[in-house]
């Protein structure tokens, strides 16, 4: 059940909040539980229908949950909430929900509250946690392929359902599940602009591109929306992206290939997983 919203307006970073300033801590009361709920609220929407209440945050927090907040002055501007629980009979963490206020994006929280993450599940003797992210998203794909360095070991299909959210952009919340090794200190991916030979995977091809035709090179190009939030593509469009990477995905990793990066290119406002077959990376 989606908790009531209050009559009044979300509450903002200070003005003078900068990354400088912001704490990273574990939340610890209610009042700041039910701040997190109301976080979510702003982040997702009002018809967010998967809101995580204070009393399951607070509940969580007893059982080796980690709920942690970034805090502007008394502020809570983002958050990363996730459950530990047991997995072929190892304690491992699954990170359910990130969430940063739109006002403060652009300050790197969203990285800062992940790696505090990590350090606190590396403090617990926990070494492994998973997580989701939308494919089609590029700067979330950046963040955990590129500077967090995640492995991606699944395509889940419509994994949430409808959720109701806008960010969600009315599609099937199909989603890659990664993995992180928590004993090991992120470390960023970079990869060359220049997509030259590489076959490419797309939708929406355009002039020059070597587009794939059903082999199986070394490696290849999988494209999506430069920014799939942009308010830039009709909703027909972003179903045409979906069905299509979900196509290309799980050819992908049924013929043994891994994502290894994302690779952006500025210019042309395109982005592109780079999969590499395993093996031959």
């Amino acid at each position: 059940m989606v908790p009531p919203t209050r009559d009044l307006p979300a509450p903002h970073a200070p003005s003078n909040a900068d990354s400088e300033t912001v704490v990273i801590r574990r939340l610890e009361t209610l009042d700041e539980f039910q701040s997190c709920v109301e976080l979510q609220i702003d982040v997702w929407g009002a018809g967010f229908t998967d809101v995580v209440p204070a009393s399951i945050l607070q509940v969580a927090s007893h059982i080796d949950g980690l709920v942690l907040g970034a805090f502007a002055d008394a502020t809570l501007i983002g958050f990363v909430f996730g459950l530990t629980g047991v997995k072929d009979g190892e304690i491992v963490h699954w990170s359910h929900m990130l969430g940063v206020r739109a006002q403060t994006r652009g300050m790197g929280l969203g990285r800062r509250l992940k790696e505090a993450q990590r350090a606190e599940l590396a403090r617990r003797g926990i070494v492994r946690e998973f997580w989701t992210f939308d494919p089609l998203q590029a700067r979330n794909a950046h963040l955990n392929v590129n500077r967090l360095g995640v492995r991606v070991i699944d395509y889940a299909v419509n994994m949430y359902g409808t959720t109701g959210s806008p960010l969600h952009l009315g599609i099937a919340t199909d989603r890659f599940i990664v993995e992180l090794d928590t004993t090991k200190a992120p470390r960023a991916t970079f990869v060359a602009a220049d997509r030259g030979k590489l076959p490419i995977f797309t939708p929406a091809p355009r002039v020059g591109d070597v587009v794939a035709d059903g082999d199986s090179p070394s490696s290849a190009l999988i494209e999506i929306p430069w920014d799939v939030q942009s308010g830039a593509h009709p909703a027909d469009e972003i179903l045409r992206w979906r069905i299509a990477t979900r196509t290309y995905f799980q050819w992908a990793f049924l013929h043994g290939y891994r994502v290894s990066a994302l690779q952006r290119d500025h210019e042309a406002e395109r982005a592109f997983y780079v999969i590499d077959r395993d093996g031959d990376a």
